[in-house]
């Protein structure tokens, strides 16, 4: 998983950031406007940290599932796309130098596709 300091760009400031980060006493002070920059920039890179974080644990909420589901079902009939397109979403693949992830629609749209079919198989169980 990416450092939060990452995206900051001023090697000064990263310094700072990552110097502080790690409870060290930094070298530089830095002016009350790189301060800002810096906290900006390390508020950005921790949204991006739990945003990926969100999606591996999302990846491992989902157990076996891909091996026991067909996820070209899912991705067709509950949003007219792909399987690539749909485990672009799942393994947070780059796609045009950005990781796909799930919009919060789709996020829902998807857990409602699997307890549809979680339905569907209880009722060909019972009825078997």
């Amino acid at each position: 998983m990416e450092r939060p300091t990452n995206n900051i760009k001023n090697p000064k400031i990263r310094a700072y950031m990552e110097a502080v980060t790690e409870g060290i006493s930094p070298d530089e002070k830095l002016t009350a406007e790189e301060y800002e920059e810096g906290i900006n920039q390390f508020v950005d890179g921790m949204d991006a940290a739990l945003a990926q974080a969100d999606e591996m644990i999302a990846r491992t909420k989902l157990g076996e599932v891909p091996e026991a589901v067909s996820f070209s079902y899912i991705a067709k009939k509950y949003f007219g796309k792909s399987r690539g397109w749909l485990m672009q979403k799942i393994n947070g693949n780059l796609v045009n130098g950005k990781p796909a992830s799930f919009t919060a629609t789709e996020r829902i749209q998807f857990r409602q596709a699997l307890l549809d079919i979680s339905n569907k198989l209880s009722a060909a169980a019972r009825n078997f």
